[in-house]
């Protein structure tokens, strides 16, 4: 019987993923509210990202479906036109899991960072820098 990878395990519904996950650590702040609806401010870093989503480390407890920001700053080729920008990806959490001392988030991004094979490789609704 053929499998979808090459011939050899099967796949399961649970790990088919649209866009292969990269082994990237990139540090993020995470803004979010709390279960009281209190704004936080956290410092994470992720430990795979794709198109479509993260495995974000932090110290900060969130429960699944919540909606959160993920802020990068941009590095700026020129001071004069891109300072102070912030690059915003905005997710939502479908998991949390305790791991020693801290917690790993599973993302999932509101919009892929890029197009889904098939679209248009010009989708300007992808995440963008904000102005």
């Amino acid at each position: 019987m053929d499998t979808p990878n090459g011939g050899q395990h099967p796949v399961s519904s649970a790990e088919r993923r649209d866009w292969d996950r990269l082994p990237i650590t990139i540090p993020f702040f995470v803004r979010g509210r709390n279960y009281s609806g209190e704004e936080f401010l956290q410092f994470a870093a992720t430990l795979n990202l794709s198109a479509g989503g993260a495995l974000l480390a932090t110290k900060r407890y969130c429960e699944p479906s919540t909606p959160i920001s993920l802020e990068v700053p941009i590095a700026s080729a020129t001071k004069v036109q891109l300072q102070d920008r912030v690059w915003t990806v905005e997710a939502t959490v479908l998991r949390c899991t305790p791991e020693r001392h801290y917690y790993l988030l599973g993302l999932q991004f509101e919009r892929p960072m890029i197009a889904a094979s098939g679209e248009s490789g010009n989708d300007s609704s992808a995440a963008n820098p904000s102005e």
